[in-house]
């Protein structure tokens, strides 16, 4: 019979600012997350998926997408459109 492992984990230090760790450590004690650390570990998994998935759209069009596609994407998200100035940054392409 196979046994499924848990994966592997590896302690790092990280700095959040105090308000931040204030509310994690109230929602871990209401019971609203687990633990601080599964809830920074879920985020940045969840940050990593989608930085990976904007690479591959990237992958897809050459470069980033239009910006009329992008600011569909985001109106089915509920965000506001991105501006025609400003859209160079890093996250600019971000849906």
């Amino acid at each position: 019979m196979a046994h499924s492992r848990a994966p592997r984990t590896r302690k790092v230090t990280v700095t959040l600012p105090e308000d931040v760790v204030a509310t994690l450590e109230a929602w871990r004690a209401e019971g609203r997350i687990e633990s601080v650390s599964a809830f920074v570990s879920d985020s940045v998994r969840s940050r990593i998926g989608t930085a990976e998935s904007l690479a591959k759209i990237e992958e897809v069009f050459g470069g980033r997408p239009p910006l009329d596609l992008i600011n569909r994407a985001r109106a089915a998200q509920g965000l506001p459109p991105l501006p025609e100035e400003g859209t160079d940054g890093p996250r600019a392409g971000a849906a």
